[in-house]
């Protein structure tokens, strides 16, 4: 079935990867989301959503208006914040944004250290609206800055982390760093949709036996 690929290919990622998540403007995140709140359900692990100016209030508005129920208040559930208005789930740390690249990263450092002390570990780290952190940066030093503060949490094990983006905001971006994002995870992984869900194939990993692998993600499973 290939709900239970899709498990296997999750359960596939080790604690310390970096798993890059790309999207065409659709609906994906919605299911995404869905799909690993069920999933750390299942195998009984917690759950870290990086809400990034309010990426996690937008898409639950728009499952809700899609009859599509997604529900983040269990005890496993955290959201680590940086900025946004609309305060959503178990928010356990709040990350003040700065333009300041450097200043941010080092906020961010810090309550995403503390966050992580106080969960057991490994967490799945599901980060949501990355790409709205890219989009004040205007120097290509200030870009760079952001995906060196991301590569430094590759190989921390207490986490596996899905960074889920907007490949069609990135690459309108003035400064294009699809590329190098791509470069830095360890796994890279494509979605594309269709009207019920997402097919999903696998075009980068450090597991060979997964390379090239397709399965779908469909909402039929959650009727």
């Amino acid at each position: 079935m290939e709900w239970e690929k899709a498990l296997e290919i999750a359960d596939s990622v080790l604690p310390g990867e970096t798993v890059l998540v790309e999207y065409t403007t659709s609906y994906i995140p919605e299911f995404l989301l869905r799909f690993f709140v069920d999933y750390t359900a299942e195998k009984g692990i917690p759950l870290i959503i990086d809400d990034n100016f309010d990426a996690l209030h937008t898409i639950l508005v728009h499952a809700k208006l899609m009859n599509l129920t997604i529900n983040i208040d269990r005890d496993d559930i955290y959201v680590l914040k940086t900025g946004g208005k609309f305060e959503v789930g178990n928010v356990i740390a709040k990350v003040p944004f700065h333009p300041d690249p450097r200043v941010y990263l080092q906020n961010y450092e810090e309550a995403s250290f503390k966050a992580f002390q106080k969960i057991p570990s490994p967490t799945i780290n599901l980060v949501l609206g990355f790409e709205n952190l890219l989009i004040p940066i205007r120097s290509p030093l200030d870009a760079y800055r952001i995906i060196l503060g991301m590569q430094k949490f590759i190989g921390n094990k207490k986490r596996k982390a899905f960074y889920i983006v907007n490949e069609g905001v990135l690459e309108n971006l003035p400064i294009k760093l699809l590329g190098e994002l791509e470069r830095i995870s360890t796994t890279v992984i494509k979605l594309t949709p269709y009207h019920t869900g997402a097919n999903l194939k696998i075009v980068k990993t450090i597991n060979p036996a997964l390379l090239e692998r397709e399965t779908k993600i469909d909402t039929g499973r959650w009727d």
